[in-house]
């Protein structure tokens, strides 16, 4: 996981929707240490508490899907769902 979030580029594209609106990584959060990722001229954050639950479910074979989401965090899930293609984006770079 760490190397996953260390290999980050500022600006890098994490995810593209089918529209073509692209998610660029923008740092790091100082509050929580989540991914800060832009979604055109909107600052958007991935806890770092999200990604690790979801980083260690899925290497123990868990399908992190919106029911993952919305079980592990209901209100999250309601307010940022845009999170979980950029979770889902970046456990697709674990090597396998």
């Amino acid at each position: 996981m760490d190397e996953i979030i260390k290999n980050l580029v500022f600006n890098e594209v994490l995810y593209i929707t089918r529209r073509g609106t692209e998610y660029r990584f923008s740092g790091r959060d100082k509050f929580n240490s989540g991914i800060k990722y832009s979604i055109n001229q909107n600052c958007k954050t991935l806890p770092l508490v999200t990604f690790q639950q979801a980083f260690n479910d899925f290497i123990n074979g868990v399908e992190i899907n919106s029911n993952w989401y919305r079980n592990f965090n209901k209100r999250e899930y309601e307010t940022r769902s845009c999170n979980l293609s950029v979770l889902k984006s970046l456990l697709s770079r674990i090597k396998s």
